[in-house]
C-alpha cells in the first residue's frame, strides 16, 4: 500500500505548539513550519520534533535580539543581515590603502558565506562566541583573498593615482583631499566586474580632482576660507575639547536611545537634542523623573529649571557655545534631509560636549565617520539589534482585512482621512496622526490607541518618531511612494525601516510585522527590510545652512543688505563643486527673504522673520506673518489671534501653528508680541477643539474627499 503524505493544518500544528506552551500566531507557524521541514514529512511530527524546533526558533530570536550585537563589537568588519524569515547572511569588509603613507582607503564588501554557516550554528546555539576562532579564520582568508583579487587592478589605481600627483605638482593636498572625501563615501562590491568598475568609477572622480587642484591660488584660497576647515575651526567651543564621539548605530526598538540616556543621566551635565518638541517633551520629563534639575527649551518655549544641569532641546536650539559632559544627538540619519539636515550637521560638528553620542540608523555611519575624521576626533561604533523580530507578511493585507493593535500609514492628509474613513464604515474604531497636527493632539490620539480607545491608527509617517505606540503589533503601508514637496518618489529604505519598525515594541509584542495593502508593495517592503541599506547619495555632502555671522559677513563683503541677494550669493559662493558641503532646501527661505527686504527692518531682524516655522504653502499664513513683521517694522505690539471657527479642521489645524510661529516669535521680539499668554490659550484651545473633533469622528465618518472638512458638533457632520 502506497502511504499518502499528509501535512499538518497550522490550526492542528499550532494545537502541538499549545500543548507545549507555545501560543504562536499564523506567521510564527509559518517559520515553525519551515523550521520542521514540514513538506517532507510523512505524517504529523511529534511533540519531540516539534518542542526542539520551538526550542532552535527562541534561539535563534535570542541571538538576533543581543547575540548579534556582541558579535559586532567582537568582529567589527563583519556585517551580518538577517532576513524577514530570520535566515542570516555575512559580508566582509576590507579596507586597502591607495597611497603607501595609508591615506585614500578603498573600501570592499565581500561575500561571505561560509560565515553565513558558522552564524547559523551560533544562532540556533545562542551563542555568539561559537567557533568563534573558526569564525576569524576564516575571515582572514576571505579577506587574503580579497587582497589577492585586488592587487592588480589597485596597482593600477595607484600607478594612475601617482601620474596624477606629479601633474598638479605643489597642488597635490587639494588632490588628495578630493579623493579621499569621495573614497570615503563609496562601497564597492566584490566581484567578478569590480576591477573595470573601480578604475571607471573612479576616473571621473580623478579627472575633478586634478581640475580642482590645478585652479587659480587665489580662487583657491578663497574657496578654502569658507570651506571644511574654516566650517569646523569656526565652531571653537568643540574644537577645543578633543571631543569622543560614540555612534549608537542600529535600527527603531533596539534600545540604542534608552542606552545614551542611561550615560546622559549619569553624567554631571548634558543634553539632549531632539527631532521633534514631542521627543523633547517625553524626555525631558523622563530627566525630571531621575530626579535631575532639568529644562526644556525648544524655538517657541522655555520650560523648568532656570540653571539646569540636563536640557531636553529640539535640534535646531542647540547650545553650540556651553560645554557639557555627554550630549546625545538623536535620529541622526535626519543629517541627510535636505529640509533640515543643516541642524544635525551643526550639532554633530559643534555641540561643545566631551562625548557625543549620536543615535540613528546604519544609513548615517558615512557622514558620522567623515565627521570624525575632518574634526580629527575618535568614533567608536556601538552596534544594537532589534529586541523583537520584524516580519514582512508576503501578501497584501487589503482595509477588510485590518485587525485590532494595526496602523495604516498614508502619506498625504486628504489619504488618511480617506483610509480613516473606510475603516469606520467597517466598523472599526480610529485614532488619526498626520503632520498637520499639533504635538499635544498627536499625543492625545496616540493615547487613545494606546488605552484602546481606538481599535486601529490610521497615520502618515508622523508616527516614524517620537510616540509611544505600545500596542501596535502589525504596520500596513497603503502606498509605498511619497510627495517630497517638489516630486513624488519612492520611500527609501531608511524611511520604511523606520516607519516599520514601530510595529512590536519591546515590552508589548513578542514580534512585529509589516505589510502593504496590495501586491505592488510588498517588493519594495521585501528589499528595505531584507537588511539592504540604501546606496550612498551620488552627493554625500553635509547639508548646512548660513547662521547670522555669515550673513552679515557676506553682506559686508558684497556691499548689500538685501537678504535675498545674500542668499542667493551664499548658494553660489559656497557650494562651489568639490565642496564638503551643500546648500539645505533654500527656495521657501529665499522668497521669505524677499519679502522681508520689503520692510524696513535690520538685516538681524528680517533673517528672523525669513526662518519663521510657519507653512509657507499657506497664503493665509504668509499673510498673517508679513502684517506681523510689518507691525514690528513700526515697532507696533502684535495681539494675539482670535480663535475662528471652532468647526472648522484646517482653521484650527492653522491657528495651532500660527500660534506656536507666535511663541516663536515672542522670544525674539518680546516687546512687540506681548500677548504671549492669551495666544497659549488660543493655541489650548484650537487643540481641544481638534482633539474633540478626532474623538467625535473615532466611529463616525465625516470626511468626503473633495470637501473642506468641518470639526463635528457630535457623531456625524
Amino acid at each position: 500500500m502506497v502511504r499518502r503524505r499528509h501535512t499538518p493544518t497550522n490550526e492542528a500544528l499550532g494545537e502541538i505548539a499549545a500543548r507545549l506552551g507555545a501560543k504562536l500566531d499564523a506567521v510564527a507557524l509559518d517559520l515553525l513550519r519551515q523550521q520542521l521541514n514540514l513538506p517532507e514529512f510523512d505524517g504529523e511530527p511529534d511533540e519531540a520534533d516539534v518542542a526542539k524546533a520551538l526550542h532552535a526558533l527562541e534561539a535563534r530570536r535570542l541571538f538576533l535580539q543581543s547575540g548579534l550585537g556582541e558579535l559586532a563589537r567582537t568582529l567589527p568588519d563583519l556585517k551580518v543581515t538577517a532576513g524577514a524569515d530570520g535566515a542570516l547572511g555575512a559580508s566582509l569588509s576590507v579596507t586597502m590603502p591607495i597611497l603607501d603613507d595609508g591615506r585614500m582607503d578603498l573600501r570592499v564588501d565581500a561575500p561571505a558565506q561560509e560565515a553565513a554557516s558558522i552564524l547559523d550554528e551560533m544562532a540556533e546555539r545562542n551563542d555568539p562566541v561559537w567557533r568563534l576562532d573558526d569564525l576569524r579564520m576564516f575571515l582572514e582568508a576571505e579577506r587574503a583573498s580579497v587582497n589577492r583579487a585586488l592587487r592588480k587592478p589597485v596597482d593600477r589605481l595607484r600607478q594612475q593615482v601617482r601620474v596624477d600627483l606629479q601633474d598638479v605638482g605643489a597642488d597635490a593636498a587639494t588632490y588628495i583631499a578630493h579623493l579621499d572625501r569621495s573614497l570615503r563615501s563609496r562601497r564597492f562590491a566584490f566581484g567578478p566586474d569590480l576591477a573595470r568598475t573601480l578604475l571607471d568609477t573612479l576616473k571621473p572622480v580623478r579627472t575633478r580632482a586634478r581640475v580642482l587642484a590645478q585652479e587659480d591660488s587665489p580662487r583657491r584660497r578663497l574657496r578654502d576660507r569658507v570651506g571644511f576647515g574654516a566650517y569646523i575651526d569656526r565652531l571653537t567651543a568643540a574644537r577645543r575639547l578633543n571631543r569622543r564621539i560614540v555612534f549608537h548605530m542600529g535600527p527603531t526598538n533596539s534600545g540604542k536611545t534608552y542606552a545614551a540616556l542611561e550615560h546622559l543621566t549619569a553624567a554631571a551635565t548634558g543634553t539632549y537634542l531632539a527631532p521633534l518638541r514631542l521627543l523633547a517633551l517625553e524626555n525631558y520629563e523622563a530627566l525630571l523623573e531621575r530626579g535631575l534639575r532639568a529644562g526644556m527649551i525648544t524655538g517657541e518655549e522655555v520650560l523648568g529649571e532656570a540653571e539646569p544641569t540636563h536640557t531636553s532641546r529640539t535640534i535646531e536650539t542647540a547650545d553650540l557655545r556651553r560645554t557639557v559632559e555627554v550630549a546625545v544627538i538623536d535620529e541622526i540619519q535626519m543629517i541627510m534631509d535636505p529640509d533640515r539636515g543643516w541642524a544635525w550637521t551643526n550639532a554633530l560638528f559643534g555641540i561643545p560636549a566631551r562625548t557625543v553620542i549620536v543615535c540613528g540608523s546604519e544609513d548615517a555611519l558615512s557622514f558620522v565617520r567623515r565627521a570624525a575624521e575632518a574634526a580629527n576626533e575618535s568614533l567608536d561604533v556601538v552596534g544594537f539589534t532589534r529586541k523583537t523580530p520584524l516580519r514582512l507578511i508576503d501578501e497584501p493585507v487589503p482595509l477588510d482585512r485590518v485587525e485590532a493593535g494595526d496602523a495604516v500609514v498614508a502619506f498625504s492628509r486628504r489619504a488618511v482621512h480617506e483610509n480613516r474613513e473606510a475603516l469606520i464604515a467597517a466598523g472599526h474604531s480610529v485614532a488619526t496622526i498626520y503632520g498637520a497636527l499639533s504635538p499635544e493632539v498627536r499625543r492625545a490620539e496616540a493615547a487613545r490607541f494606546r488605552g484602546g480607545d481606538a481599535e486601529i491608527l490610521v497615520t502618515t509617517d508622523a508616527v516614524g518618531m517620537g510616540l509611544n505606540l505600545g500596542p501596535l503589533k502589525r504596520v500596513l503601508f497603503s502606498v509605498v511612494r511619497k510627495w517630497d514637496g517638489k516630486a513624488e518618489r519612492p520611500l527609501t529604505h531608511s524611511e520604511i525601516r523606520q516607519i516599520a519598525g514601530r510595529a512590536g515594541r519591546f515590552g508589548h509584542q513578542e514580534a512585529g510585522y509589516v505589510a502593504a495593502l496590495d501586491v505592488a508593495g510588498i517588493a519594495p517592503l521585501h528589499a528595505a527590510l531584507g537588511g539592504a541599506i540604501t546606496a550612498p547619495a551620488a552627493d554625500p555632502r553635509f547639508f548646512v545652512r548660513p547662521d547670522l555671522v555669515a550673513i552679515e559677513a557676506m553682506g559686508e563683503e558684497m556691499g548689500t543688505d538685501s537678504l535675498e541677494a545674500i542668499l542667493r550669493h551664499f548658494a553660489v559662493a559656497t557650494f562651489y563643486e568639490g565642496s564638503p558641503f551643500q546648500p539645505a532646501d533654500q527656495d521657501a527661505m529665499i522668497a521669505a527673504a524677499a519679502k522681508t527686504d520689503q520692510v524696513a527692518l535690520s538685516i538681524a531682524d528680517r533673517f528672523v522673520f525669513a526662518i519663521c516655522p510657519i507653512d509657507r504653502r499657506d497664503a493665509i499664513s504668509c499673510s498673517i506673518l508679513d502684517r506681523w513683521m510689518e507691525a514690528c517694522a513700526e515697532g507696533a505690539e502684535v495681539d494675539a489671534l482670535r480663535p475662528g471657527n471652532v468647526h472648522d479642521l484646517a482653521e484650527q489645524e492653522r491657528l495651532v501653528r500660527l500660534g506656536s510661529a507666535y511663541l516663536w516669535l515672542a522670544r525674539r521680539f518680546p516687546r512687540i508680541f506681548i500677548a504671549v499668554d492669551d495666544m497659549r490659550a488660543m493655541r489650548g484651545a484650537a487643540n481641544a477643539a481638534i482633539e474633540a473633533y478626532l474623538a467625535a469622528i473615532a466611529r463616525s465618518a465625516v470626511f468626503e474627499p473633495g470637501r473642506r472638512t468641518q470639526i463635528a458638533r457630535g457623531p456625524a457632520a
